[in-house]
């Protein structure tokens, strides 16, 4: 069972918890509705509670409460503002994220959490910055593992009472999220490519119309894919693509593809990453990977009747005597040749041939790849917000209007070949594979970089950079499922 386990019923909410969270925007806490079915007790303290809350993002206030049969001891305040910024997500999935990953934890007894929403359409996106809180990875030698029992349950409410249809929906969006979370935690040490391929397999045996297969090793060169393999093949564990093939027989019109970059670890290569200690936390750098699998996972659940095709770019960019090098030039499946100028700038290459690889044999009209890319995507859009490059403006609204629904906020990244091509300007190669300025929009630039290997096929295109997002405070959020899902959902 998992740990965060939704109900309909609010005396099973309330049935022997220790801890209860009331969660929900300031003036309708005042007035009183989202917590009208709770005891006389519960009821007036949220409403005073609320009434001196001065809500922030990611803020709480909590109180114990007098000692009473069948109530709980404690008392989480989560007031949220009533209106938001236009880049906000009107589902608060960060600010409740923000809110409640600190407080409210589950080895202090049982946690009810009520939170209401304006609107039942806010419920997936409520979901997921409630999963995201309470992620299930830990070797802490106190840790029991995988939980056994719900220690915290969820009621979701609207002005028309508990929400009781779409729960199982739900309930795949949250274990989506949190495989993704587990992934992004692991070290490399659990999770090299060869275990992160068991573990798509193991997922894609719970999906319907789901098939899989795999490129390993030297069968990636035998397929052209010789930039993905240059950059894991001197690991202890070999390179690899791995493709979840969704295809069910209700499948109409043409197939969608999710790239994902699957780095399991970056040490930068003879790049290597040693200034300021920027090695650190680079397990986290399969979050795309990690992204597009929980992506496939909802929409499978979900019956969606369309092809989706799934490929994670599996490598460790590793040192060692096989590394690839400054000044070596590869040829990318794509067939135009790269000069290595930063092996540092190693997931637009495994991802670039992941992308030629899956466009030209399963012929997708619109594929959608998401990497943790660029650091440039922080100083762009920040921690919290995906950059997202798109060649097609319907595409990009698209991918914006999924986040505000998911709470996977992403902001529009200037797509402009004309600007950007000649960064990667090379006197001996068709490009380099690293910017040359630095200063000039080099997050946009980069995930251009991808597009260039797919650039002559007619596809609608996006790229998603999530560093910022994917990883914040040593932890996996589970970033780019909901988005991700939400936007192929959506697609015309």
């Amino acid at each position: 069972m998992a740990l965060l386990d939704l109900t309909f019923d609010l005396n099973d909410l309330l049935a022997d918890a220790q801890t209860m969270v009331v969660i929900g925007r300031r003036s309708d806490l005042v007035e009183g509705w989202p917590q009208a079915g709770l005891p006389s007790e519960l009821r007036d303290v949220v409403a005073r509670m609320a009434a001196d809350a001065k809500p922030a993002m990611g803020a709480s206030s909590s109180t114990l409460l007098p000692i009473a049969a069948g109530l709980p001891k404690n008392l989480v305040l989560i007031a949220l503002h009533d209106s938001l910024a236009r880049h906000l997500s009107d589902a608060r999935a960060l600010d409740i994220y923000l809110a409640l990953r600190n407080v409210a934890r589950p080895d202090g007894g049982k946690v009810a959490i009520l939170c209401a929403l304006r609107d039942a359409s806010q419920a997936l996106g409520a979901v997921l910055g409630i999963a995201r809180a309470y992620p299930l990875y830990s070797r802490k030698s106190s840790a029991k593992g995988d939980p056994k029992a719900a220690d915290v349950k969820l009621l979701l409410t609207t002005k028309q009472g508990a929400l009781k249809t779409g729960l199982d929906q739900l309930a795949h969006a949250r274990d989506a999220v949190h495989a993704a979370q587990r992934w992004v935690d692991m070290p490399t040490a659990e999770l090299d490519t060869a275990v992160f391929e068991s573990e798509a397999k193991a997922l894609a045996a719970t999906l319907p119309h789901t098939s899989i297969q795999s490129l390993v090793g030297d069968e990636l060169l035998t397929h052209g894919l010789r930039g993905l393999h240059a950059v894991g093949r001197t690991a202890m564990v070999a390179p690899r693509l791995v493709i979840l093939d969704y295809n069910p027989p209700s499948a109409q019109g043409e197939p969608v593809a999710l790239i994902g970059k699957g780095l399991v670890y970056d040490t930068g290569g003879l790049f290597l990453k040693i200034a300021d200690s920027r090695m650190l936390t680079m397990k986290c750098d399969m979050g795309g990977g990690a992204a597009v699998l929980g992506a496939l996972a909802i929409l499978a659940h979900s019956g969606l009747a369309r092809r989706v095709i799934c490929a994670v770019a599996m490598a460790e960019n590793a040192i060692g005597p096989d590394s690839y090098r400054p000044d070596d030039i590869i040829e990318m499946h794509s067939g135009k040749t790269m000069e290595v100028n930063n092996t540092d700038a190693e997931g637009r290459i495994a991802v670039a041939d992941a992308a030629s690889y899956v466009a030209r044999n399963f012929k997708p009209t619109v594929l959608i790849d998401a990497a943790t890319l660029t650091g440039a995507q922080l100083m762009a859009t920040g921690k919290y917000h995906a950059g997202i490059v798109a060649n097609d403006g319907a595409l990009e609204q698209t991918l914006i209007d999924a986040g505000l629904t998911s709470g996977d906020h992403c902001m529009p990244l200037l797509y402009s070949p004309e600007l950007h091509t000649t960064e990667f300007k090379s006197t001996v190669a068709d490009m380099r594979n690293s910017v040359a300025d630095r200063m000039n929009a080099a997050s946009s630039a980069s995930g251009l970089w991808i597009y260039m290997h797919i650039d002559d096929l007619g596809l609608k295109w996006a790229h998603v950079d999530l560093a910022g997002p994917a990883f914040l405070d040593n932890r996996g959020t589970g970033y780019g499922v909901g988005l991700l899902a939400e936007a192929v959902r959506n697609l015309k």
